[in-house]
C-alpha cells in the first residue's frame, strides 16, 4: 500500500506512517491500530495486535540479578542491561515489519476483491462488401476472417488465417478487445470516382474476436457495420 493510500484510509499523515515503518522506536498504537483496522482487519486481530505493541512498550522488569563474587567482566562482555536493549529493539523492529507484512497483504486482498471484471464480450456484425466507384457497396468475392496478426491480406501469409472462421455480411463475431495494425481499405481503389463513395472506409482499427477454437484473431473493422467501428470502448488486446 502507498503511504498515501494508507493516509487516505486512516486519517493519519503519510509523513507520520512512513516514519513509523522505518523504525527504530516502536510505532504510536494508534496509528498501528488504526491503520491495520482501516485496511480490513477485523476487531480480533487488531485487538491481538494492540495487546503485543503494549507487551513490547511495557516490557515485564527482569529479576534482580545476585551479587557478582567473582572479578567485574571484562569490557568485551555487554552487562545484561544492554543484552536486553538490544533484544527489545530486535522486537520492536520484528515488531513493525509483520505489522507492514499485514497491512501489505489485506491491502492486497482488498484490491483483489476490488478489481473490475472482465468487460463482456460485444457482438460485432460483419459486413464483407467493397465500395466501388462513386457510390456502390457490393458484396465481396471471397470472405472476412479472423487472422492470427492485424495485417492486411493475410491469408495470403502462410499460417496467418485462423482456419474455421470464414464469413459473409450478416455474420456475427463476439468481439473482446481492440487494437492499432495495418491501415486498410473496404475500397477498390482502381474503380472510377471512388472518392466520392461515402461508403468507403479506411482504419487501423483492428477488433479481436472469439475463433470456434477459444483463441483470439483479428478483423479490420472496415469489415464490420458502421455501428460496429471506432474501437466500442473494448479494452487493448
Amino acid at each position: 500500500m502507498s503511504f498515501r493510500r494508507a493516509e487516505e484510509l486512516s486519517g493519519w499523515g503519510k509523513s507520520t506512517i512512513a516514519a513509523a515503518t522505518r523504525g527504530p522506536g516502536l510505532p504510536n498504537a494508534d496509528l498501528v491500530t488504526d491503520v491495520l483496522a482501516a485496511v480490513g482487519l477485523d476487531p480480533d486481530e487488531v485487538a491481538a495486535w494492540r495487546a503485543r505493541h503494549a507487551r513490547l512498550r511495557d516490557p515485564e522488569p527482569a529479576p534482580d540479578a545476585p551479587m557478582p563474587s567473582a572479578p567485574v567482566p571484562t569490557p568485551a562482555t555487554p552487562p545484561e542491561p544492554a543484552r536486553r536493549s538490544t533484544r527489545r529493539r530486535v522486537e520492536i523492529a520484528v515488531f513493525v515489519l509483520l505489522v507492514a507484512l499485514v497491512a501489505g497483504l489485506a491491502t492486497a486482498l482488498v484490491l483483489v476483491l476490488a478489481e473490475p471484471a472482465p468487460p463482456e464480450p460485444r457482438t460485432v456484425l460483419v459486413q464483407n462488401r467493397v465500395a466501388i466507384g462513386p457510390g456502390e457497396l457490393v458484396e465481396d468475392r471471397t470472405p472476412s476472417y479472423l487472422s492470427a496478426r492485424p495485417v492486411a491480406y493475410c491469408a495470403r501469409q502462410p499460417g496467418c488465417k485462423i482456419p474455421g472462421t470464414d464469413v459473409w455480411s450478416g455474420a456475427t463475431f463476439e468481439a473482446v478487445c481492440q487494437l492499432t495494425g495495418e491501415v486498410i481499405t473496404n475500397a477498390d481503389l482502381t474503380s472510377t470516382s471512388i472518392g466520392q463513395n461515402p461508403n468507403a472506409a479506411v482504419s487501423e482499427v483492428w477488433l479481436g474476436a472469439l475463433a470456434p477454437d477459444g483463441r483470439v484473431g483479428y478483423i479490420s473493422e472496415v469489415y464490420l457495420a458502421p455501428a460496429y467501428r471506432g474501437g466500442l470502448g473494448l479494452p487493448h488486446c
